[in-house]
């Protein structure tokens, strides 16, 4: 297999390409400069020929812990709610954000209170005496610095990475106001900045170019095109359906002003049954109603007329009253210890009409090489699911971004509840209140998805790349009776001596940095700046990622 994976490689890349004086083929240009930076098996990337492997997705494990729950004093007649912000300081530190809101009246008071920890385990909640909240300031809460005047919903807080930011607004928070009666801002969407990410002030410019952001939008400074990017939530109404919730990409150069929008993420054919959806373009003919883009029937594109109203089809149609799911929240971010890698780790909430029907929400994986196109490995499973019957996140499900690098292990926050989205308390729940906490689920460094090879054995060949560096590196777990070599190609297919599967040493370990070695040595550099290729030869193994250093 070898051999042939070998010649094929050699004659596809023969094909087309220019030659140099000395009668080689130059692919210089083609190739892949993956430099010293971290490269994930997300996608097809770096898959140019294989055999006996497939792409994994691999679900973090959940704790069970209850991280976060509304028990301090001031908290007594208030819950938790789904839009939480986490980071992780310089210093170590846990910093949380979480929403809070008055039960049963959820409308009287919304804001965020602060939460931190040292371990990521045990969290205090300080008396910030910044707001207040029943006649004190005695409270760990941060929004709204005036709760006479609104409420603050949706908020997604992050340090602001444009190098242009300055000190005094080094974090900042995209919230959803709700304004008190006759009061000011009328505007919904305002963003707030921080020095400290506990002391806030309002800017003047209100948010523009979006439409809903109704929930917790997610939003970074992206160094790839010197802008920020901001996803957001979107309600759609198609003729004849009720309205659902799709995510856009949006793009702005000071998080004030957005413009290029483009859904993103939206459930599709087979998450919809027999509601195919058409592509969604923004244009003249989009309109809206409140903060629902209405779609008009003559833009449906779906290959069946609209006879008549909106609600009138072409008898081979079957619309549904908007489908059986919607993204109920974006959640992407730029995965920051690997190169060019975006994860949306998006809220699926499942609703539709009919005895039994769910109000639930759990969470799949999106991985992109741009911020614009996802794919969605694990055959649509749940990435985070729901707890077990009566547990306290048996019902709803949503994730804090962005995962906190601990160690060699990715922490995933998430909010979770055993009430459903009309506050339906999970009927394996004794008590007359249900449960919202803030919890925890661990995966593997870079463990979103894995290159798995098979039992029988499989082979990949990279398409040609150039590094930097002395020595390669992979994550990987061969498992207890897998094993597997990597053997170094030159740019027209065939093994580099010194650097051949004969000279390469069998990988049996499960280590996220696992050196790769040849009769004993791991120096590559006398490769550098030369275009090559990478023969992975394994079995029983799964492979997360390579890197140069």
């Amino acid at each position: 297999m070898k051999k042939l994976l070998i010649i094929v490689v050699s004659i596809y890349f023969s094909l087309g390409l220019e030659s140099r004086a000395d009668g080689r083929v130059d692919r210089s240009e083609s190739a892949i400069d993956v430099g010293a930076r971290k490269q994930l098996f997300i996608d097809h990337k770096f898959i140019e020929m294989s055999e006996g492997i497939e792409l994994v997705m691999n679900p973090p494990v959940r704790t069970g812990e209850v991280l976060i729950e509304p028990d301090a004093p001031w908290e007594k007649n208030l819950e938790i709610y789904g839009y939480n912000s986490v980071l992780k300081e310089k210093d170590g530190r846990i910093r949380i954000w979480y929403g809070v809101r008055t039960q049963p009246d959820r409308s009287k008071f919304i804001g965020v209170a602060y939460a931190e920890s040292t371990d990521g385990i045990h969290f205090t909640k300080p008396i910030l005496n910044l707001v207040d909240y029943e006649g004190t300031r005695r409270n760990n809460f941060v929004f709204p610095v005036d709760p006479s005047i609104m409420s603050v919903g949706g908020s997604s807080i992050f340090v602001d990475a444009n190098p242009a930011t300055p000190a005094s607004e080094r974090y900042k928070s995209w919230v959803k106001v709700y304004p008190k009666i006759n009061q000011k801002p009328k505007n919904q969407h305002r963003v707030f900045t921080s020095p400290d990410g506990l002391h806030w002030n309002e800017t003047a410019p209100t948010v523009t170019g979006l439409r809903a952001a109704d929930t917790q939008p997610t939003w970074f400074w992206d160094p790839r095109i010197q802008r920020y990017i901001g996803y957001s939530r979107e309600w759609v109404q198609f003729p004849g359906e009720r309205r659902i919730r799709m995510a856009s990409y949006n793009e702005s150069d000071d998080l004030h002003a957005w413009e290029k929008s483009q859904i993103v993420l939206a459930a599709d054919e087979a998450d919809s049954v027999a509601s195919v959806r058409p592509r969604l373009d923004f244009g003249p003919s989009i309109t809206m109603e409140g903060e629902t883009i209405i779609i008009p029937p003559d833009a449906r594109n779906s290959g069946h007329p609209v006879k008549g109203t909106s609600a009138e089809f072409d008898a081979n149609q079957v619309p549904l009253p908007g489908g059986p799911m919607d993204i109920y929240g974006p959640g992407v971010v730029p995965y920051l210890e690997a190169d060019q890698v975006y994860i949306s780790l998006m809220t699926m909430f499942y609703h539709w009409q009919g005895d039994g029907a769910p109000e639930t929400s759990d969470i799949r994986l999106g991985v992109s090489r741009d911020g614009r196109h996802f794919s969605k490995p694990g055959g649509r499973k749940p990435f985070i699911g729901v707890g077990p019957a009566g547990a306290f996140d048996s019902k709803w499900i949503w994730w804090m971004p962005s995962p906190i690098r601990m160690g060699d292990e990715l922490w995933l926050y998430y909010f979770g509840a055993n009430m459903n989205h009309a506050f339906q308390i999970d009927s394996a729940v004794s008590a007359k209140t249900g449960s919202t906490i803030i919890s925890r689920a661990v995966m593997r460094l870079d463990g979103f998805v894995s290159m798995d090879f098979g039992f029988s054995g499989g082979e990949v060949i990279t398409p040609p790349i150039r590094f930097e560096g002395e020595q390669l590196e992979l994550n990987i777990n061969t498992g207890a009776g897998g094993m597997g070599q990597v053997e170094i190609l030159d740019d027209s297919g065939a093994p580099i001596p010194g650097f051949t599967l004969s000279d390469a040493d069998q990988l049996n370990t499960n280590n996220v940095r696992a050196v790769v070695t040849w009769d004993g040595r791991s120096d590559v550099s006398a490769l550098v700046g030369r275009t090559v290729r990478l023969h992975f030869k394994m079995r029983s193994t799964k492979l997360y990622a390579f890197q140069f250093r």
